[in-house]
C-alpha cells in the first residue's frame, strides 16, 4: 500500500542502495507514481528543489542536508545532516512511518467521527432521497470523484430505481438494474469490501459499490471514471469502512419501504390495491410527461363470479379470486403492477405499452385464465371468463381521471355484449370488441 512505501528523491544511486541494504523489511517506490503517493519520503541534498513544488501526498519528508539549513522547517519534515543519517538510515525511517501511521491513524479517526455524526442525523431521516444524496456526495467525496448514482431497489417496481444522481445523463430506462454490469457487481459482491473497478479500452472506466445488508442487496453506488480518474488505496478503504456502517441507515429506510409496500397489497389476492392504484398511477403519468414515453391499463371485470358465490358460496368465490390473481400475476412482466381494482375487478398498469402490445398482454392473460378450470377443492373446479378494457397514455387520454374512464368504459362495452373479450379505448370513446 502507498502508506507502507517510502520514496526516495536523490539523483545518486549510492543512497538507494544504502537504504535498501539498511531497510530490508521496507519497501521503497519502483516508480515516479509510486514515489509521488509515498507517504514517507527521502529527500536527498541535491534533490531539495522538490520541496518548493511539493511531493505530492507525503505526510513525513526526511530531508538530508549537508549542513542544517537556516530556513524554518515546514511541517511534516524531518531535517538530518546526510552522513548521520547514513549511519543508521532504518532508524530514521522507521521514525518516519511511525509518525506517519500515526498521522494517518488521527485522520482516519476524526473521518470516522465526522461519519458517525452525519449517520446519527440521518437515522432520523425518513425520506430517501434526501439520505441518497448525503451517502453519495459522501462516497464522492472520499473518492476524489464528481459524479455518481445511488440506485435503491423498490419493491413496488421491483426493479432498483435511481435515488439520487448527478450525473448529467442519468435518467429512468425501465432496467432492472441499468448501467451495472453483472460481472463487475459480482466481483464487488465476491470481495467483501463493497468497492470493484474496471477500466475500458479508451481509457474509461467504472467503480461499483453495492450496498448490502445480510442476503439483501438494497443498493448500488455506481461512479464513472474519466481517464484521468485516480482511485487510491486509502480512498478505497476508506469508502468500504464508510458504507459498511452506512448500510443499516439504507436497511432501516428500506424496511420502512417494504412495509409501505405491505400496506399497499390486497389482503385475499396480494394484488395491490386501490391505494396503490392512485399514487402508482400518478408517478407513471408523471414519468411519461418526463421523458415522452406511453404506457398502457388493462381493466378486466370476471364474468359471471356472482354466479359463483350464489352456487357455491362466498368463500369459494373468494378462492377463485385468488386463483384469478396468480393467473394474472404469471401472464404479466415483473414491471407490470396487477391491481385488485375492486370486488371481481383488476387493472393492470403497463409501463412503457403501446396499444398494440397492451392488446398481446390482455390476450396471454385471458389464456391463462381459460386454458383450464380452478381446482378449489377435489370436487370443484370452476371455469371463469373476463371482459377487458384497454387505455394508452397519452394516445386516450391525457389525465389519469380519463384514462380509467376509457379503460373502464372499453371494458364495459365488452361485458354488456359478447363478455369474454378485449375492447381498445378510442378518443370518440368507441369500440367494437377486438377479436381474439
Amino acid at each position: 500500500m502507498s502508506s507502507q512505501i517510502v520514496g526516495i528523491y536523490s539523483a545518486r544511486d549510492e543512497l538507494s542502495r544504502r537504504l535498501r541494504e539498511t531497510c530490508p523489511e521496507v519497501e521503497f517506490a519502483s516508480s515516479d507514481a509510486e514515489r509521488d503517493a509515498a507517504r514517507v519520503v527521502v529527500v536527498d541534498s541535491d534533490s531539495h528543489a522538490v520541496l518548493e513544488s511539493g511531493t505530492r501526498k507525503s505526510l513525513v519528508r526526511i530531508v538530508l542536508c549537508d549542513h542544517l539549513p537556516t530556513r524554518d522547517r515546514r511541517k511534516g519534515e524531518i531535517r538530518v545532516e546526510r552522513s548521520a543519517f547514513l549511519t543508521s538510515p532504518a532508524e530514521y525511517v522507521g521514525v518516519a512511518l511511525d509518525l506517519a501511521d500515526t498521522a494517518m491513524h488521527a485522520t482516519r479517526l476524526e473521518q470516522e467521527a465526522t461519519h458517525l455524526n452525519e449517520i446519527h442525523d440521518m437515522m432520523s431521516m425518513v425520506e430517501s432521497d434526501e439520505v441518497s444524496e448525503r451517502i453519495t456526495r459522501t462516497v464522492l467525496g472520499i473518492l476524489g470523484l464528481p459524479t455518481g448514482t445511488l440506485f435503491l431497489h423498490d419493491p413496488r417496481l421491483e426493479r432498483y430505481v435511481v435515488s439520487f444522481s448527478n450525473e448529467e445523463v442519468q435518467h429512468e430506462t425501465g432496467e432492472f438494474l441499468p448501467g451495472v454490469p453483472p460481472d463487475l457487481l459480482q466481483r464487488a459482491l465476491s470481495s467483501g469490501q463493497f468497492f470493484a473497478s474496471e477500466r475500458y479500452p479508451k481509457g474509461t472506466g467504472l467503480v461499483i459499490m453495492p450496498l448490502q445488508m445480510q442476503d439483501d442487496l438494497i443498493g448500488v453506488i455506481r461512479v464513472p471514471l474519466a481517464k484521468d480518474s485516480v482511485i487510491s488505496e486509502d480512498g478505497s478503504s476508506s469508502v468500504t469502512r464508510y458504507l459498511g456502517t452506512v448500510a443499516q441507515v439504507l436497511s432501516n429506510i428500506y424496511q420502512l419501504t417494504r412495509s409501505r409496500d405491505l400496506a399497499m397489497r390486497d389482503d385475499l389476492t396480494k394484488a395491490y390495491n386501490r391505494r396503490f392504484f392512485e399514487s402508482y398511477l400518478d408517478e407513471e403519468i408523471e414519468r411519461s410527461r418526463r421523458y415522452g414515453t406511453l404506457f398502457s391499463i388493462i381493466f378486466l371485470d370476471l364474468d359471471d363470479l356472482k354466479m359463483v358465490n350464489n352456487f357455491y358460496g362466498h368463500l369459494t368465490g373468494s378462492r377463485t379470486l385468488q386463483e384469478v390473481a396468480k393467473r394474472i400475476l404469471g401472464a404479466v412482466r415483473a414491471i407490470d403492477k396487477v391491481v385488485r381494482f375492486g370486488g371481481d375487478e383488476f387493472c393492470i398498469i403497463l409501463p412503457q405499452t403501446d396499444q398494440d402490445q397492451a392488446m398481446a398482454v390482455a390476450r396471454r392473460v385471458r389464456k391463462a385464465m381459460t386454458a383450464g378450470a380452478f381446482r378449489l377443492d377435489p370436487d370443484v373446479e370452476i371455469s371463469i371468463t373476463a371482459s377487458f378494457g384497454i387505455a394508452t397514455y397519452p394516445t386516450h387520454a391525457i389525465t389519469k381521471e380519463d384514462l380509467v374512464r376509457q379503460a373502464d368504459a372499453a371494458m364495459y362495452r365488452v361485458k354488456s355484449t359478447t363478455k369474454n373479450e378485449v375492447g381498445i379505448a378510442t378518443v370518440e370513446n368507441a369500440t367494437k370488441p377486438a377479436a381474439l
